[in-house]
């Protein structure tokens, strides 16, 4: 065999049979998995297309807006219908709120009490939609328009939301720069949370994201800037587009594969 056919050879054993040290198995764990040549089942980021990322990689912020915004208009429909219901379901809670209206002192706190809890409970439920659906694309699966309302690790979310808050507040008395040194560094909190592979807990998800920006300080800066203007001049419109990019910035960041 010549040294061409050895390295043709060679080729087609990569492309049809994955590297023999990656997760396998012999049935399918779920969305995404695929079946290869070899019978075996891979997860979704070892699939053909699938864009590998060297770990400790830098964020390209030109590609990561780039791939939020092809993303956003691959799935045009379905990420449309998610925008809708993020400001929908803030719309209509706050119509809610302006038209209940109590009477007496010890009533209306109690009724302010509860709406205030629902509220921070719905908030959580579609924030954590719009993570979701940027995980499952940077994945290679499909966004759906039920992830908005999925309570899968809602509980670990909202402690973790609650815990960002408060460092936010903390921020914000200490110094506005405070506030914004937080929401930097925390990027990326809630992907690390929510991200079937890590499932972090709270806690360590905040220490994660702050050890991931520390590591890429300057260009996590200049994207968070960007994605700011973005959401600014659209009036938050492309809070899809830019959700997106976020999660192909966490994906690059992580040293994860990403689908193309």
């Amino acid at each position: 065999m010549s040294r061409f056919d050895r390295a043709a050879d060679s080729d087609l054993k990569v492309r049809t049979h994955p590297t023999q040290g990656a997760s396998m198995s012999d049935t399918s764990q779920g969305p995404g998995w695929w079946q290869a040549s070899d019978g075996k089942w891979y997860p979704p980021e070892q699939a053909p297309g699938a864009t590998p990322q060297p770990a400790g990689a830098r964020l390209d912020v030109g590609a990561a807006l780039s791939y939020g915004w092809e993303k956003f208009v691959a799935n045009l429909s379905t990420m449309i219908l998610i925008v809708i219901i993020f400001f929908g379901v803030q719309f209509v809670f706050t119509m809610f709120v302006q038209f209940v209206r109590p009477s007496g002192l010890f009533t209306g706190l109690i009724v302010t009490g509860i709406i205030f809890g629902i509220g921070i409970f719905v908030g959580f439920m579609i924030e954590a939609g719009l993570v979701r659906a940027a995980l499952a694309i940077t994945d290679g699966r499909p966004p759906e328009a039920s992830m908005m309302f999925s309570t899968e690790r809602l509980a670990p979310f909202a402690i973790g939301a609650i815990l960002v808050a408060l460092l936010s507040f903390i921020g914000i008395i200490a110094c506005c720069i405070g506030y914004i040194v937080v929401r930097l560094f925390l990027l990326f909190w809630a992907f690390f949370v929510l991200d079937a592979k890590r499932n972090n807990e709270p806690v360590d998800a905040i220490k994660n994201s702050f050890n991931l920006v520390s590591k890429n300080a300057g260009d996590v800066l200049v994207f968070a800037i960007v994605v700011v203007l973005i959401n600014l001049v659209t009036c938050g419109l492309a809070i899809g587009i830019t959700e997106i990019a976020i999660g192909y910035a966490y994906r690059q960041l992580n040293g994860d594969n990403i689908a193309a």
